[in-house]
């Protein structure tokens, strides 16, 4: 990270805080910074950021030559830069530039800057959720901190309480669950949502190989740019565009924090493959649809994961041991999902005894799967069911 040498530059300011760190913006740029005093977390962090941006930007060139893909939106990816340990120079020139109560070294590194959800979306949320008050949304509304909105979409979970929110909540890290979501969204715009997090879910498994673990999937918004790297010829004849920002900022899904995860290694047996998935993609927050909450919107979340899968395996050719691995894997997430569904838990894990057990859990049914019929599960599904993305609303 290049050192700030003047003490004159403008503060960083806090725009949200995490289990593993803190993340602030950098004022007047396209980056933020994320710090923390767990050194191995926000490290790790740094470095699967990058493997997800990197297989979020080869899937691009895949999915390009698919044809049922190609027109597919798929999450957006923060990019790292510049990381920093304790002991770096960085910090004698940008410690002051920290709030107060966040002036200690720890691990800092550089990211994407997510913009938060659109204006109009902040307005909704807070006229479907909150107290019905006009002092209520005036002070939402204009709580500076509340502009900083990142809403989790939790496609797995009805919300657990009815309660309004007040003017002591807040629209950071907003938890819009499956029911509230159908408040504010067709069911159409929900259904491509689920494809969009199916797809991206595929990316981080079979080609950047990363659990997932903790993973967040979060709606922000992000400028689409009309001139990228491009040079004309004669600029210097004509007037200087005005911005080279087409100006259709719009609401997009993100994929982000990756501290928790851990790298997969598909040559381990398929066992120990199923398992560490299984595992992240259940223990995780109610981002995915459950195979039993809503059987038609997780039907659309296993074709489309289904369908990303083949091609990043088929692309990387990962061979037909692999390729089966995805079927396997939505297999037992259903298997997962009758046990939960029925005991009203969140984790099936947390009924489980043991590390063992879990393992066992997993071995049973992959000894189930491989003693079973020969034919291939795949997915019965017609591609004409599925959405095109022109269907898509701003939230």
């Amino acid at each position: 990270m290049p050192d700030q040498h003047h003490t004159t530059e403008p503060f960083f300011r806090d725009i949200g805080r995490g289990t593993c760190g803190s993340v602030f913006e950098l004022p007047g740029t396209a980056w933020a910074i994320k710090k923390g005093a767990n050194v191995a977390a926000i490290s790790n962090d740094y470095n699967l950021t990058n493997l997800a941006y990197n297989s979020y930007r080869k899937s691009l060139d895949i999915f390009a030559n698919v044809d049922f893909l190609s027109s597919r939106r798929i999450p957006q990816v923060p990019r790292a830069l510049f990381y920093d340990g304790p002991t770096s120079g960085w910090w004698t020139a940008n410690l002051s530039r920290f709030p107060d109560a966040d002036r200690t070294r720890g691990a800092v590194f550089n990211l994407t800057y997510i913009p938060p959800v659109l204006e109009s979306t902040r307005e909704a949320l807070v006229d479907t959720f909150f107290q019905k008050s006009a002092t209520t949304k005036r002070n939402v509304l204009c709580n500076p901190e509340n502009r900083d909105c990142l809403v989790r979409l939790y496609l797995g979970k009805n919300s657990p309480s009815r309660r309004k929110y007040d003017s002591t909540d807040t629209l950071r890290n907003f938890p819009l669950y499956l029911d509230h979501a159908r408040m504010l969204m067709s069911n159409l715009v929900i259904d491509i949502y689920a494809q969009e997090m199916a797809i991206g879910l595929a990316i981080l498994h079979w080609h950047a190989q990363i659990d997932a673990h903790d993973t967040e999937f979060v709606i922000g918004s992000s400028g689409k740019p009309l001139w990228s790297g491009t040079f004309f010829p004669g600029h210097c004849s004509f007037r200087s565009p005005l911005t080279t920002c087409d100006g259709s900022v719009g609401n997009e899904l993100w994929m982000l924090d990756y501290d928790k995860c851990t790298m997969v290694d598909l040559k381990a047996s398929d066992c120990e493959i199923i398992k560490k998935y299984l595992v992240a993609v259940t223990g995780n927050d109610p981002y995915y649809p459950h195979p039993r909450l809503d059987d038609e919107l997780w039907r659309i979340f296993r074709f489309m994961y289904l369908r990303a899968s083949r091609a990043i395996i088929g692309s990387r050719q990962l061979g037909e041991r692999v390729r089966s691995l995805p079927d396997v894997l939505i297999k037992q997430w259903e298997q997962w999902g009758d046990i939960d569904f029925e005991s009203n838990d969140d984790d099936i894990f947390e009924r489980v005894s043991s590390d063992n057990d879990e393992e066992e859990y997993v071995r049973v049914n992959m000894v189930e799967r491989d003693s079973g019929s020969d034919e291939e599960d795949g997915d019965d599904d017609s591609e004409e069911d599925y959405i095109s993305i022109e269907a898509y609303s701003d939230i």
